[in-house]
């Protein structure tokens, strides 16, 4: 996801420097990595005795998988017709009896630009970049990432603020997409374009004086082995999503694999009464 005012530079002008080390998301899909595969094999041999359920994915209610789906091993039932118990593709050893091992994956998640300001009324950036952890680094495939938010703002008569067309909410969900090849090489968009992957930025200019509001993007993010890119998926060249391939449709093998990790930011402001500032800018990001 990148938001611009104006077209950014190629990989949407990432950075190549992390600002923190590697680090991946816990509970989800990760499990296995997260907490262990004893830990893990554990909680799939108490399932049936009892448990909690994962919560969902970002827009499947109350925890419940679309149809077809894979759910972590240690979800506790009932499954839907075609569910399938399964652990993270980089689960270490044999999945425990009745999982399979999923395609999907979580990829690690390197902080380049901390969530921060960049004005006092709305403004924003944000910057990761996403990595093969080494269990993975003969794998091919593509990191897929579900992005969706929420927007509002307001004028200080309390009317409302027309939203940019990036901040319109008719224009989400939306799903993006990064290649990987062999080695743990992630590339912008597709291999085949020979940019190596640098960064993925959240970024907005902020609505100026007599303004208040708050914006949350909400991503979920995984890798997929053997990932092929539906019809329509495409690299477009405008925003959002630039040098990647993009569709509004969700794919197939994205709904039916487990999990992924949250990627997410709330930037929050309050620039009433006009010509003051009651709320700078803040933001507040995960990783």
């Amino acid at each position: 996801m990148r938001t611009f005012t104006s077209r950014p530079a190629a990989d949407h002008q990432r950075s190549a420097a992390d600002s923190a080390p590697p680090r991946s998301s816990a509970g989800g899909p990760g499990l296995g990595r997260a907490l262990g595969n004893d830990a893990a094999r554990r909680l799939w041999e108490s399932a049936a005795a009892g448990g909690e359920t994962l919560a969902g994915a970002q827009g499947d209610a109350e925890g419940v998988l679309p149809m077809g789906a894979e759910v972590p091993a240690d979800f506790v039932g009932p499954l839907k017709s075609g569910d399938t118990r399964a652990v993270p593709h980089d689960f270490a050893g044999a999945p425990p009896v009745g999982a399979i091992r999923s395609a999907a994956f979580i990829p690690t998640m390197s902080v380049v630009t901390p969530g921060r300001p960049v004005d006092d009324c709305g403004g924003y950036e944000y910057k990761v970049r996403w990595g093969i952890p080494a269990s993975e680094s003969a794998s091919a495939g593509w990191i897929v990432q579900k992005v969706d938010q929420s927007f509002e703002a307001k004028d200080c008569d309390e009317r409302r603020v027309a939203p940019r067309a990036f901040d319109d909410s008719a224009n989400y969900p939306y799903w993006e997409a990064w290649e990987f090849t062999a080695g743990q090489h992630v590339w912008v968009g597709p291999a085949s374009s020979g940019s190596a992957h640098s960064g993925d930025t959240f970024s907005n200019a902020g609505y100026g004086p007599g303004t208040k509001g708050k914006k949350t993007m909400t991503a979920e993010v995984k890798a997929i082995v053997g990932f092929t890119l539906p019809v329509g998926m495409t690299v477009r060249g405008a925003e959002p999503a630039w040098a990647l391939p993009y569709t509004r449709t969700e794919p197939a093998q994205f709904a039916g694999t487990l999990r992924g990790a949250a990627h997410t930011l709330t930037a929050e402001w309050n620039c009433c009464p006009s010509g003051t500032v009651t709320k700078r800018t803040t933001v507040v990001a995960n990783p």
